[in-house]
């Protein structure tokens, strides 16, 4: 049970987004799923439930109502299966766009309208790890996979809606100008 170093996971997120073509209207989150399967593929059984370890971690550390409120920003409404998708998205966008959100969530007004960003949910990325433990016929067990506990709550302080505008000016601005995601 260990969880990978954060520069060996973000090495295989990065080699995840490779592909990454801002011309493409559609499709980069597909190359990026085929490439993470590639890769989760050649690591062993203990290497995948260390990724799959770190990626929980980062995950619940990214369950903040700042985070929350972008997410509702960009995509015109953001629910609780909706902040779950944001996330799994954030962490498929790497290291840098994930520690600047961690930062300052307003560092997202200039990613998610950017050429190339399809939608700011990638529920499929999140079980490309158990799916590759699956085809290994791998048990939890023997990947060292940890048991975390999911938040209760997001960190932070909560908000209303009429708030965001003066909270997030930035998100908001791009928002209006680009058009939410949904």
């Amino acid at each position: 049970m260990a969880l990978m170093s954060l520069e060996r996971f973000w090495d295989i997120i990065a080699q995840s987004r490779s592909g990454f073509d801002p011309n493409r209207r559609d499709g980069n989150m597909d190359s990026q799923v085929t490439r993470l399967r590639l890769i989760l593929s050649e690591l062993s059984v203990e290497e995948i439930g260390s990724f799959d370890n770190t990626f929980t971690k980062l995950f619940h550390d990214a369950y903040r109502w700042d985070l929350w409120a972008a997410g509702y920003i960009i995509e015109g409404g953001c629910g609780d299966d909706g902040i779950t998708d944001f996330r799994y998205w954030l962490i498929s966008m790497g290291r840098e766009v994930y520690d600047n959100a961690m930062t300052d969530v307003e560092s997202l007004a200039n990613v998610a309208f950017t050429p190339g960003i399809e939608v700011t949910r990638f529920e499929g990325f999140r079980f490309l790890a158990r799916e590759a433990l699956r085809r290994m016929n791998a048990s939890d067990n023997d990947a060292g996979l940890m048991a975390f506990e999911h938040p209760a709550s997001p960190a932070g302080n909560e908000w209303d809606d009429g708030d965001l505008p003066r909270r997030f000016p930035k998100l908001t601005a791009a928002a209006d100008q680009y058009g939410a995601q949904s």
